[in-house]
């Protein structure tokens, strides 16, 4: 009830804030599949990242939020009354992660910022699994959205917004479908889900892909040499 009540007021304010602080533009938006149930994959490299995405997507959407906002007096009250719900960070938050997929099922997007937590260089960090693993479990899409200059209206750990030198960007990206990678086993379809999540966010910010995993890429380079030597061998054997 309070969500209904308070949503027109509470997106008005917030779409008018960053529209005056950050003039803020988006584009993509035919991307966003109209029914069902999606992942939204956002960069993050601040808090305004966030309120910027509750005024621009265009289907409203479950967030999936650190624990440790809702544990605060007023943001708490606000989060747990305004479609999200908390995770716990670097652990396998197993009741957040049925509460996800069962918002998925229903039908309902949800957003997860995928590298976890907020950049501090702006650079992309290295993506986490967990939405790769949920659209596959659910059987939804992802959307991969790349948000440009939101830490210019509100830097890193800032605690008020401030005119942005650039035009805050909002980029919708092609969905990446997790029946495309149905053939493969289910940790490696995670990886290249997560692979795919990866390239298209720097698509879509105009920078480089974020870092690997070491021991993924070290199997990686494992599986090249063994296929090339063993092209290598075939040659050898039919000459």
């Amino acid at each position: 009830m309070i969500y209904f009540l308070f949503y027109p007021i509470v997106f008005t304010v917030l779409r008018v804030m960053i529209r005056i602080y950050g003039r803020l533009r988006s584009s993509g938006e035919h991307n966003v599949p109209q029914t069902g149930g999606l992942i939204y994959c956002p960069n993050h490299t601040t808090d305004a990242d966030p309120p910027t995405m509750f005024v621009t997507l265009p289907r409203r959407a479950w967030f999936i939020g650190k624990s440790e906002l809702f544990e605060t007096p007023v943001f708490g009250w606000f989060f747990h009354h305004f479609h999200a719900f908390p995770i716990k960070r670097d652990s396998a938050d197993r009741a957040a992660l049925r509460r996800a997929e069962d918002c998925l099922k229903r039908g309902e997007p949800i957003i997860i910022f995928p590298e976890g937590r907020c950049a501090q260089d702006g650079k992309l960090q290295r993506l986490q699994p967990g939405a790769a693993m949920l659209a596959m479990r659910a059987g939804v899409p992802i959307v991969p959205i790349g948000i440009q200059h939101a830490n210019e209206m509100l830097p890193y750990a800032a605690k008020k917004p401030q005119f942005s030198k650039h035009p805050v960007t909002v980029k919708f990206g092609e969905p990446i479908h997790p029946s495309k990678f149905a053939s493969l086993p289910r940790s490696q379809a995670i990886e290249e889900i997560t692979r795919e999540l990866g390239l298209a966010l720097a698509a879509l910010t105009d920078q480089a892909p974020p870092p690997v995993d070491a021991v993924r890429e070290r199997r990686n380079k494992r599986e090249k040499t063994f296929v090339e030597h063993s092209k290598t061998t075939d040659g050898a054997v039919a000459s």
